[in-house]
């Protein structure tokens, strides 16, 4: 589990509860990003007491302390990941879902001209690209 995320919820004085170490431990391990519903189905394997609403709220509160993104990528369905300091983008499978992080980041040099054109204070930016990954190309 990620220590930092434990030591930052129990330094604003949340209790760390059975539910919130395993929700913690499955977004820490996760190589990709998660719906709560998927969270649900892994914490409950974890810790049978887990209900639906626990998630919900655990992820608001991990949110409003910037402990996690919140990303939607175009199908209506948020999805979450640990909030890391490294910058990345995704690309995401139309057939699977599976999504791959990319740590190149081509948009840089964009953002840096158009804040150069326009004056504006450019605070982020997320690139996704969406495509097929190769076992689903197979299928096509």
């Amino acid at each position: 589990m990620d220590n930092r995320l434990k030591k930052i919820l129990t330094n604003q004085n949340y209790k760390m509860t059975k539910q919130r170490k395993a929700i913690l431990q499955i977004l820490s391990e996760s190589d990709t990003c998660l719906s709560a519903e998927e969270i649900y189905l892994q914490a409950k394997k974890l810790n049978p007491s887990t209900c639906l609403t626990t998630v919900y709220r655990t992820i608001e509160l991990l949110a409003e302390n910037n402990l996690l993104n919140k990303v939607n990528f175009g199908d209506n369905k948020y999805r979450y990941e640990i909030n890391s300091s490294l910058h990345h983008h995704h690309i995401i499978c139309l057939g699977c879902k599976k999504m791959i992080e990319i740590t190149e980041c081509p948009v840089s040099r964009l953002e840096k001209n158009i804040k150069t054109q326009t004056q504006f204070k450019i605070t982020g930016h997320r690139l996704e690209l969406y495509g097929y990954c190769p076992d689903c190309q197979q299928a096509i």
